[in-house]
Parts: structure tokens; C-alpha cells; sequence
């Protein structure tokens, strides 16, 4: 009888955490598709923004911008992009691993390392190392706009133009597909270059067809507007890394919720099955009882 019970008590606990996780498996996906069609509708813009800089480099002029300036990386900085929330599987997890990989190559190559953090996650873990953080944000959990990322994106073309940085570079979740995300260490200044694709562009349009060379009548100058968009590249490409981040982070979650409630179900199911053995076990026992005081009674 006591095992039969404690069984019972195993199984309605596992139903109370189904229940949670299902719950956060209904959030997490409703999260998601909000997050992706905020990503999504972000997309044709900084696409179009290339494009625009793709073909006034076509023109042939000459360009020199201190974001352009490529040279010898002795001050690099990193900036992880983390979640402020867990229970999304290996999320964090990865993402910390890439950055501490990236800090190990960009010092062993002789540069001096400043790692900035995105999320109350990869700050606690970092402030468990006792490792210094040259700056920490946690006000990203929520919907941002894109002002809270242009203050971070200015301050690295304010030191990058000041030379005092020579790198940085943004360690975030790349949302490819539903089906594929993987941490990418991505390059953000110096530019390597205004031909670029759009990032994320396998998730929106990825068989869009070559669109038609331009041909345009520019007024400034080619070299004048291509000076004035290349800042708007790095602010938008830095709100896109953002927001592939966040899509990651839900789609994450969503599956680590789903494949908990999966594993309740088949808990459940195994202690339905040990409680019926049990209880039949039991059953059996009582009717022997009685037959056996039936005989002693004769």
C-alpha cells in the first residue's frame, strides 16, 4: 500500500510540472513568431540599405572612412549577446563557449581583450570566473527599440574612429531557419567590405532572384553618401544581430519546454504502469488474506 502511494504522489507531481512546462511551451512559441516577424520586417531594410551602398561602390570612386581603416587588432572587443532568462536548453551555454573561444584565439594572437555583455546570464557566469566586463547590460530581456542598440553601436564607431579600438566583434545566436540557429562570432568593425548580403538573409528571401544593376543620377556625390550610410550599416547590421538573438533565445526555449513536457509524458506513463502493477500486487495479496482466513475459519 505504501508503494502505491508514493507512486501516485511521484505521478501528480510530474502532472503539476507538465503542466508548467506546457504552459511556458505555448509562451515561448507565441514569443517566437512575435519576435520572428519583428525580425523579418526588419530584414528588407537592411538589405535594401547594401544594395544602396553595393552600387555606389560599383561607381568606382574612391572611398576612405575610418570605419573602412583596416589594421594590426592589438585592442579587441567582444560583445555576447546572452538571455536574461533560462530553461532554453543549451542556449546560453553554447553561446558562452564561442565567446570564451573567440577571447582565447584574439589573445593568443597578442590583442588585448575587452568583453562586453548582453544578458544576466553570461554576466553571472562571467562574474563567477571573477573575470572583469568591460560593460554588462540587462535591460534587453524585454521588446528594445532600435535607440537602445544605437547607443551601444555609437560608442564602438565613437572608439573605433578614435583608434581606440581595433575590432569588434558581436557573439550572438544566428537564426538561419525554424530548423538551424548556431552561434556566430561576426565581425562588426572593421567594415570587410559594402557588398555584403543582408544577415539572416537564408531565413527571409534566400531564392530571391539577382536583382538589375542601377543606374542612378546621385546628388551629393557617390563618395559623400557612401561616408553617411556606412555608420547606418553598422547601427542596423548590430539591431539585426540583436533581434536574430532574441528570435534564437524563444525558439530555444520552445523546444527545451516541449521536449520537457514530452519526458513528463513518459514519466507519467511509466509510473501509471507501476502503479497499476503495484495496486494489482496488492490486490492480489488482500484476496489471499481473506481466502486464507476463509480456510482457517473451516
Amino acid at each position: 500500500m505504501a508503494k502505491a502511494k508514493v507512486l501516485l504522489k511521484r505521478r501528480k507531481s510530474v502532472r503539476n510540472t507538465k503542466k508548467i512546462t506546457r504552459t511556458m511551451e505555448m509562451v515561448s512559441t507565441a514569443k517566437y513568431k512575435q519576435s520572428h516577424l519583428r525580425f523579418v520586417a526588419s530584414a528588407p531594410y537592411q538589405k535594401k540599405l547594401r544594395e544602396m551602398m553595393a552600387d555606389l561602390a560599383a561607381t568606382g570612386q574612391e572611398v576612405s572612412h575610418p570605419l573602412l581603416e583596416t589594421r594590426p587588432a592589438k585592442r579587441v572587443v567582444i560583445l555576447l549577446i546572452t538571455s536574461n532568462r533560462g530553461l532554453n536548453g543549451s542556449y546560453n551555454t553554447n553561446l558562452i563557449a564561442k565567446a570564451r573561444d573567440v577571447m582565447r584565439r584574439e589573445k593568443e594572437a597578442g590583442a588585448v581583450v575587452e568583453l562586453e555583455v548582453v544578458g544576466k546570464k553570461g554576466i553571472l557566469f562571467f562574474k563567477y570566473l571573477k573575470q572583469e566586463l568591460a560593460a554588462s547590460y540587462d535591460h534587453f530581456g524585454g521588446k528594445f527599440g532600435f535607440a537602445e542598440v544605437n547607443a551601444i553601436a555609437e560608442k564602438y564607431i565613437r572608439r573605433f574612429a578614435a583608434t581606440e579600438v581595433d575590432r569588434v566583434i558581436v557573439v550572438y545566436q544566428r537564426y538561419f531557419s525554424a530548423g538551424r540557429q548556431a552561434p556566430v562570432a561576426d565581425t562588426l568593425l572593421p567594415l570587410s567590405g559594402v557588398v555584403d548580403a543582408a544577415p539572416g538573409k537564408d531565413a527571409v528571401n534566400a531564392d530571391a532572384p539577382k536583382r538589375a544593376e542601377a543606374n542612378y543620377i546621385y546628388s551629393p556625390d557617390p563618395s559623400s553618401l557612401l561616408k553617411e550610410l556606412l555608420p547606418a550599416s553598422i547601427k542596423t547590421t548590430l539591431f539585426g544581430d540583436f533581434l536574430q538573438a532574441v528570435v534564437g533565445e524563444h525558439l530555444a526555449r520552445m523546444v527545451a519546454m516541449k521536449n520537457a513536457t514530452d519526458a513528463a509524458n513518459k514519466l507519467i506513463k511509466k509510473y501509471t504502469r507501476l502503479y497499476n502493477r503495484a495496486r494489482q500486487s496488492q490486490i492480489t495479496n488482500e484476496i489471499a488474506e481473506l481466502m486464507g482466513g476463509v480456510e482457517a475459519l473451516k
